[in-house]
């Protein structure tokens, strides 16, 4: 076979490309791989204690050590790697007011060859988590306002929306919160938008504008990077929302698009699992609690005749809900768990005698917080707690005068935040109070407001 000039030229040009591609990985070795950013920063303070770790590099990576992230104290967690950023999620939340210290292993390779020679290491510290709720301001609307679990700090309120705010959600990483604020026109009825502002009340900015619809209880996925929320739609200025559809929306971009192909398929209360596998939901036509899976998309069908929003347990294993349960002419409602992958539901109440409602799981998935009254009475509801098993129920609240609802647990689990209404009291208003579960002490933080929930 004879190699013409030519050949001998292509030959020669595909050596130098191996040639040079060899040694870009070679020299990537030497030159080491570059940290764009760290976030949490050096020295970062007030540091929510639900922050996921990320570290930016200059280079997609490729490959990473194991262990590539360690914490003192001692913090366990998945490390997932994305393009050019390795996010650290710590399983559980870390401990408040705490200095620590991130170490990155060296070792993490870039697709390039490129390598970390060293490792980084820097420090943060946590703040004491804060408590959201709702409540009017002076002029009239309802805002979103902050304060200290102490109740000894005067409050502060983040949002400056011109229309009442009627709900609101906390991101995962608590940078955020997504929020729907009402809209009015005299004699047309009105609409509900969502709203997006920094966690310390700035940038405040519409994310969906909804001119023929209400759009309202917008809730995260994990990433942080969109959320489901409810959709009305108005037909015509003036007239009645219509039946709630759940869709999705992009934070960044503002696409908003319905979750579900089949157009009649109706949802209420969105709820994604901590693991963001599945999204449960009220299914009003079906008369029961759907599940639903995002990667294989294949639905259960949980049979419930209360229509209210169910709990995921922290390990996304298990729903907690209550339902309606009768024996002869009388009625009761229970709690009961659905554990996802057999299917099988536990009853944890106590047959008609009981009037259970808003289960709520500990941090830890050990307990699980809920109301509780004498059935088909007109008491108020209190807070009890039991064991994830239903065994060991006890009350921590014991005034049949007070109505006490909206339970959510404190990161650490050691205390309980609430929404409590007098029964007996005339023109009584809705208050927002603090429990320590050890001691059973109380503290009102707000009155009028509703809605607590965390800000870690």
């Amino acid at each position: 076979m004879t190699i013409s000039r030519f050949d001998v030229i292509i030959w020669s040009i595909v050596a130098l490309l191996a040639g040079l591609t060899l040694l870009v990985i070679l020299s990537g070795n030497q030159v080491g791989l570059d940290v764009l950013q760290l976030a949490p920063g050096l020295d970062a303070a007030t540091v929510s204690t639900k922050i996921n770790i990320q570290v930016t590099f200059a280079d997609d990576l490729a490959s990473i050590p194991n262990p590539a992230v360690t914490f003192s104290p001692p913090v366990s967690g998945t490390t997932l790697i994305e393009g050019n950023t390795l996010t650290f999620q710590p399983r559980t939340a870390l401990q408040p007011n705490t200095d620590y210290q991130v170490t990155l292993s060296e070792g993490i390779t870039a697709k390039n060859g490129r390598r970390l020679k060293e490792s980084i290491a820097w420090q943060f510290r946590t703040t004491e988590p804060q408590i959201l709720f709702i409540k009017p301001d002076e002029d009239g609307p309802e805002q979103i306002y902050v304060a200290d679990p102490s109740g000894t700090i005067e409050l502060k309120q983040l949002s400056q929306s011109p229309s009442p705010i009627t709900a609101f959600a906390v991101s995962p990483d608590s940078s955020r919160i997504a929020y729907s604020a009402t809209t009015y026109e005299f004699g047309q009825g009105g609409t509900s938008d969502i709203w997006l502002m920094n966690s310390d009340g700035s940038d405040a900015q519409m994310l969906l504008a909804c001119i023929d619809a209400v759009c309202s209880n917008p809730e995260w996925l994990p990433g942080g990077h969109r959320l489901i929320y409810e959709r009305r739609h108005i037909p015509v200025p003036g007239a009645a929302p219509g039946n709630p559809r759940l869709y999705w929306l992009d934070v960044l971009t503002g696409e908003t698009v319905p979750v579900f192909a089949d157009s009649q398929l109706l949802g209420l209360f969105p709820a994604v699992s901590p693991d963001g596998e599945w999204l449960s939901f009220v299914s009003p036509l079906d008369q029961g609690i759907q599940l639903y899976n995002f990667d294989n998309g294949t639905s259960i069908l949980i049979p419930n005749r209360m229509g209210t929003a169910v709990n995921w347990s922290p390990d996304s294993q298990a729903v907690a809900m209550a339902d309606i349960i009768t024996q002869e002419q009388d009625w009761g409602v229970n709690l009961s768990l659905f554990n996802v992958n057999t299917e099988a539901s536990v009853n944890l109440g106590e047959g008609v005698q009981t009037d259970d409602s808003g289960p709520v799981w500990s941090p830890d998935g050990q307990q699980i917080a809920f109301g509780s009254k004498m059935a088909r009475t007109g008491m108020g509801r209190q807070i009890w707690l039991m064991s994830a098993d239903g065994s060991y129920r006890i009350p921590l609240t014991g005034d049949t005068d007070i109505h006490h609802s909206d339970f959510a647990w404190s990161p650490d689990g050691q205390s309980i935040i609430y929404q409590r209404y007098n029964l007996e009291e005339l023109y009584a208003q809705p208050s927002v109070w603090i429990i320590d579960i050890k001691s059973g002490q109380t503290v009102e933080i707000a009155t009028p407001a509703i809605q607590p929930t965390w800000l870690p």
